[in-house]
């Protein structure tokens, strides 16, 4: 699945689509690491600006990971 982009979606469709792709149970997971994004932290928290709409996804992805090279 591709990420819906900024523009063309909600906040829902964005949120959706962040829980799907990194099986994100959050705030339930306890920390659960099954998203094994960097630091530890649920993909709702790291991908927040994308799900708000203020960044795409690829740019928040791209911070993310460019961080823990």
């Amino acid at each position: 699945m591709i990420a819906p982009r900024i523009d063309s979606s909600n906040r829902e469709e964005r949120l959706a689509f962040v829980r799907e792709r990194f099986r994100c149970k959050a705030p339930a997971c306890g920390g659960c690491g099954s998203c094994h994004l960097p630091g530890g932290q649920p993909a709702i928290k790291a991908f927040e600006p994308y799900i708000e709409g203020k960044q795409e996804f690829a740019a928040v992805s791209a911070a993310l990971w460019q961080c823990n090279l």
